[in-house]
């Protein structure tokens, strides 16, 4: 459903237009030329001439030189995905959080990567909440949490290598990792063990962990991840590990992923 238009906000009609003309390539075929789009959005062909051709230089639509036809980019292709991914994802986690709620009064996430960063997807808080987690959306340094050391631990060797070398890995805590090799190292620990810890590194007085949540090819597309507050971050939370990984495997199941 989406979202109605606030009173007084200003329409513009050629961003209307474009956003009918990307719509067509989901209608019909995957290329379509200026004409068929102009007659399909009510436009006239020039209009349609010059919204495709910004389409294009913004690295929307391009076209192909074989058929002389437009389609959409492999920028628009991957938006798709991500927004499908995020959907699914809510279906899948919705009752399995529900359920990792019983075991722990702290705050429960379900996080992608993006970037450098996890941006939280979901959400759900007990009567210990995190403050400084408050909302669906907010962002957090990977290397600083555990939600990210599971998203970084599983992205292919040629992809982490030059993510982990363009970090600023900057010190929240006496105990923030803030060695690439250190952090590379701890990666590796994550990836045999099957889930990763934060103790005191992003927060004093904070503690989490987290699992990897997998799609059908079992690839690693989100982490699901419980944090609360602790008198000894050295100890960590080992009494979650079991119900945060197999909350990880159920979602992962509503996904489609079979071991």
């Amino acid at each position: 459903m989406t979202s109605p238009v606030p009173a007084g906000a200003e329409r513009l009609s050629s961003v209307a237009t474009a956003s009918r003309i990307l719509r067509e390539f989901g209608k019909h075929s995957t290329q379509l030329g200026v004409s068929q789009l102009a007659r399909s959005v009510g436009v006239g062909k020039s209009t349609a001439h010059r919204i495709i051709w910004t389409l294009v230089e913004e690295g929307l639509l391009e076209k192909v030189e074989e058929t002389g036809l437009f389609r959409l980019t492999s920028v628009m292709r991957t938006l798709g995905a991500s927004a499908e991914t995020a959907q699914r994802l809510h279906e899948a986690a919705t009752l399995p959080l529900d359920n990792l709620r019983h075991h722990t009064p702290g705050t429960l996430h379900v996080a992608i990567l993006d970037g450098v960063d996890v941006l939280y997807v979901e959400r759900r808080e007990g009567r210990g909440a995190i403050p400084v987690f408050r909302s669906v959306g907010a962002r957090n340094a990977a290397y600083l949490t555990s939600s990210g050391k599971v998203l970084l631990a599983y992205l292919p060797d040629d992809q982490l290598q030059p993510l982990v070398a363009g970090m600023r890995l900057v010190p929240r805590t006496p105990r923030t990792i803030t060695s690439r090799p250190l952090l590379l190292s701890e990666l590796s620990l994550v990836r045999r063990q099957g889930f990763a810890e934060n103790r005191g590194e992003s927060q004093p007085g904070m503690c989490s962990i987290a699992a990897p949540i997998r799609d059908p090819l079992g690839r690693v597309v989100a982490s699901v991840s419980v944090a609360e507050h602790v008198a000894d971050e050295a100890a960590g939370l080992p009494h979650l590990v079991r119900a945060v990984t197999e909350t990880a495997t159920r979602i992962s199941a509503g996904l489609g992923w079979q071991p």
